[in-house]
């Protein structure tokens, strides 16, 4: 009868704790990360008496979550990839709006005005009118040479907060990770369970995922393992590699811009890791970054640089529309009161390549004295138009990309190819949201908390708890039997 007794004890210990796990799946069936949990059952050690052997009941073994680290990896990657073609669609789709020539004067039309402007100058060579006409046209080209210069800094500038504050993220989910690492290590040492622990990291592990690409494992003394592919480990048990960003100067940086930020390790502050990382949201933008923005920054200053010295190469050769003096051999003087009357630069003679859009400016000669604006090729000729017709023809001279390209082409060039990288980033973003809902899918149909099950479970559990109550009644039963007949 004691055994009896002993059995439906176990029997109910084994029905109650199989309740008050059905009960936190119930109650935790909406938690983000959460994986269902079972009570693993087996029979207890039998015994033998009298030649025959006999139960002793049921033992709880353990409780586990239900988990397949394979679709867990799957998750991760899939959400690492899709993160870093999100942020790339978005970031490339602002860097698009510059180029945007539908809603407004863009690059092209400005400049297609302004050597349309030398066009009109050289059928008005005399008109006063046209002459500010074509300043003010020029004008236009340099405010928007400048406006996409600013603009793309502007970019470029809310990239690296944004690389600032991914590793901040990136540094709060390694050091979850590494704490939850104690705490599961502890718990285990003393046989007790984890099952939310790990959840905990594993939701800890997704979202840094979504920042740059990652693998676990665990090695031989059983330490959770966090690798980042280029980087190197981050997380080693209970230690965190920790990283850090900082501001560098113009030489140091990636993408040749004063003030870029810049990735490291924190306790090796001289090897920066930027370009090493892979895949997430922080590759992405880092990549639009010193790719994407920095290829058309140089696309932009080249073509500028073009422009003002291929204008300027012209002009010089033509004379200030104004009486030119001429000494007794009748060569004409280079300069009179006002200044020089030949050898005038148009725009204002630009250092070098790198900058050259944001440093875009009209000669202070242009600028202060319309007569300066150059249309003849011999001094004192009124209907000379021949340095405004050799400017206006520079539109269809191709004079960029090694002679292959006009300067039109060459920047329609630069710009469709923003188009495709966005167009490509934005299809590839939505074939990741369709994998990443796949396998999440999987996840939750292996993982994840069936209502109705788990009701049915609880039914199936609650009737178990009361036949083991009913079994210690009848051997309570049987017991006072035995003791009034004794009586």
């Amino acid at each position: 009868m004691s055994n009896l007794l002993n059995i439906g004890s176990t029997g109910l210990h084994a029905s109650k704790k199989s309740l008050e796990v059905t009960g936190h799946n119930i109650s935790n069936a909406n938690t983000e990360g959460y994986s269902r949990q079972k009570v693993n059952q087996s029979t207890n050690v039998p015994v033998t008496k009298d030649g025959l052997i006999a139960g002793t009941g049921v033992r709880v073994k353990s409780i586990t979550r239900v988990h397949d680290k394979f679709v867990e990896k799957r998750l991760r990657d899939t959400q690492s990839d899709g993160s870093y073609f999100q942020n790339r669609a978005e970031q490339l789709s602002q860097v698009e709006q510059i180029f945007n020539e539908i809603d407004n004067e863009g690059l092209n039309k400005v400049m297609n005005t302004f050597f349309n402007s030398f066009r009109d100058l050289a059928n008005q060579p005399e008109n006063e009118t046209v002459r500010s006409v074509v300043r003010d046209k020029a004008q236009l080209v340099v405010k928007d040479f400048k406006r996409i210069s600013e603009t793309l800094e502007s970019i470029s500038r809310g990239i690296d907060t944004k690389i600032e504050r991914d590793v901040a993220d990136i540094n709060r989910e390694i050091n979850s990770i590494a704490k939850l690492n104690t705490k599961i290590r502890e718990l285990e040492a003393i046989h007790e369970e984890t099952g939310d622990l790990r959840d905990q990291r594993d939701l800890s592990i997704k979202t840094l995922s979504t920042k740059l690409k990652i693998h676990t494992y665990e090695d031989e003394r059983g330490n959770y393992v966090v690798t980042a592919p280029g980087l190197g480990t981050l997380v080693t048990a209970a230690q965190a590699q920790e990283l850090k960003s900082h501001n560098f100067s113009k030489q140091e940086s990636s993408n040749d811009m004063a003030g870029s930020a810049e990735v490291f390790y924190k306790n090796r502050s001289g090897q920066k890791v930027t370009d090493n990382i892979q895949k997430g949201s922080l590759a992405a933008i880092i990549k639009v970054r010193n790719d994407d923005v920095k290829g058309l920054r140089d696309k932009v200053d080249e073509i500028a640089y073009n422009f003002m010295n291929l204008v300027n190469s012209i002009h010089r050769k033509g004379f200030a529309n104004r009486k030119v003096e001429t000494d007794a051999n009748g060569v004409a003087k280079s300069a009179d009161a006002k200044g020089p009357v030949t050898g005038i630069d148009f725009f204002k003679v630009p250092q070098g390549k790198n900058g050259a859009a944001l440093q875009m400016d009209l000669s202070a000669a242009v600028k202060d004295d319309l007569t300066n604006i150059s249309t003849a090729l011999s001094p004192n000729s009124p209907g000379d138009n021949r340095v405004a017709i050799a400017i206006s023809k520079l539109q269809h001279e191709r004079v960029m990309g090694e002679g292959n390209a006009t300067m039109e082409e060459y920047f329609l060039k630069t710009v469709g190819k923003v188009g495709l990288e966005a167009g490509k980033a934005k299809l590839d973003g939505e074939q990741a949201e369709g994998l990443i809902a796949q396998a999440n899918t999987i996840r939750e149909r292996i993982s994840g908390v069936s209502i109705d099950e788990e009701t049915a479970n609880m039914v199936r559990f609650q009737h178990a708890y009361e036949a083991s109550a009913k079994i210690m009644q009848t051997a309570n039963e049987m017991f006072d039997t035995v003791i009034s007949i004794k009586r």
